[in-house]
C-alpha cells in the first residue's frame, strides 16, 4: 500500500485492514490540508462503523465503498486499469480521482462525490476538529 511512509495498521474493530488503508489513501487526496495534525481517516471510519449499537444499512454501504480504492475490479470497471487507487503513488492517485470528478460517466462522479463526502463527514465528526472550528469547548 502506498498510503504514507511507514503507516502501521492499528487495532481495528469495525473494518478490515484493507478498508483502513483504502481510507488512509483517500485522506492524502481529500484531506491533504487538514488542520488536525493527528487525524486518521481510516481510524475515524473504523470508529464510525464500530460505534453503531446495531447493524444499519449505512454501515454495509460504507464498508462496500471503503473497498473501492483497493479493488482491482473497481479499477478495471472505472478506469480500465489493473492498478487500484491505493497502489498508485499520491500524484497518480490525485490525478485518477480528479478524472473521476470530471468524468462524463455518472458512476465515476458519484463514487468520487460519495467518498469525498464520507471523508469530510468523518473529519467533521472528530472532537478535535469540532474544537478547532469552535463547536465545542
Amino acid at each position: 500500500m502506498n498510503c504514507g511512509p511507514g503507516v502501521n495498521t492499528p487495532t481495528l474493530r469495525g473494518i478490515s485492514p484493507e478498508q483502513y488503508h483504502s481510507f488512509r489513501s483517500l485522506q492524502e487526496v481529500f484531506l491533504h490540508d487538514n488542520p488536525i495534525p493527528n487525524f486518521d481517516l481510516g481510524l475515524a471510519l473504523d470508529n464510525y462503523v464500530y460505534g453503531h449499537p446495531y447493524p444499519i444499512e449505512t454501515e454495509s454501504v460504507i464498508q462496500l465503498l471503503a473497498s473501492v480504492p483497493s479493488s482491482i475490479l473497481a479499477a478495471i470497471a472505472l478506469d480500465f486499469s489493473f492498478t487500484p487507487i491505493v497502489k498508485l503513488p499520491p500524484e497518480e492517485r490525485i490525478k485518477r480521482l480528479h478524472e473521476w470528478k470530471h468524468s462524463s460517466l455518472g458512476i465515476k462522479r458519484g463514487v468520487y462525490a460519495i467518498l469525498r463526502q464520507i471523508s469530510f463527514f468523518l473529519l467533521s465528526s472528530d472532537k478535535e476538529y469540532q474544537k478547532f472550528v469552535g463547536y465545542t469547548l
